[in-house]
């Protein structure tokens, strides 16, 4: 197996993250990296560094998200944004280090939340998109 930093899916999910107000997630203790050779049958995979590696280490909570490839570089783009949505939702609001289960009493990760997120990510980012100007006509006497 290969792996190699993704900047460019960092930079996406940094994006999201600001878009839907996840405010709990810290951009700079998750990292993002493409994985090849893997033989996983998934798009995406989070790994959370566990509170005792933390506490020896003396490190901070972190996140590791590997996004297998060329399965995940081959989905449409809309398709790539909702398996980042589906990460970013297995990071707890604690941002403890701990991964937050797909059926959790507070949050189910599934296509439906999934979905209801992406479409609060396309309203916000239509929000913020900059208006492109119109003309201007001026009348001089």
């Amino acid at each position: 197996m290969r792996w190699e930093p993704a900047p460019d899916l960092h930079a996406r999910l940094v994006d999201i993250a600001v878009a839907l107000d996840f405010d709990h997630v810290r951009s700079d203790q998750v990292h993002c990296a493409r994985v090849f050779g893997a033989r996983a049958s998934a798009w995406a995979r989070i790994w959370g560094l566990p509170a005792i590696f933390q506490n020896v280490m003396e490190l901070p909570a972190s996140y590791v998200i590997e996004f297998l490839c060329p399965a995940f570089d081959n989905l449409p783009e809309d398709e790539q944004d909702r398996v980042l949505i589906h990460e970013l939702l297995h990071i707890p609001r604690t941002f403890s280090g701990s991964v937050r289960p797909e059926a959790s009493s507070s949050l189910k990760i599934n296509r439906t939340t999934v979905n209801r997120y992406y479409r609060a990510y396309l309203k916000a980012k239509k929000r913020t998109q900059p208006r492109t100007p119109t003309k201007v006509w001026l009348r001089f006497r």
